[in-house]
């Protein structure tokens, strides 16, 4: 895979580890969507987090150009979408 800079490539890879990651998939229509995602935990550890007031442990935010070099991101993984997909990362709504 090219990767469009190297930080895109760093926080790809770090994603589903506490701070922030990225995320690359497609949205309800099937359409490339691209995911900037912060978590306050690792993944997995949701559970143990207490608390007594209602607190966000991730955020996901979509974008469409890169945050560090302005590539158009579809332009640039477009082709490789499925590839890039990592299940059970993204926030789902049941």
């Amino acid at each position: 895979m090219k990767w469009c800079c190297p930080a895109f490539k760093g926080w790809y890879e770090q994603a589903g580890e506490r701070g922030i990651g990225v995320l690359i998939g497609r949205d309800s229509e099937g359409l490339p969507q691209f995911t900037i995602q912060y978590r306050a935990v690792d993944k997995g550890l949701d559970s143990s987090v207490k608390s007594d007031v209602p607190i966000s442990l991730v955020i996901d935010v979509s974008f469409q150009f890169c945050p560090w070099c302005g590539r158009e991101l579809n332009r640039w993984y477009g082709k490789h979408i499925n590839e890039l997909y990592r299940n059970g990362l993204k926030i789902t709504y049941d």
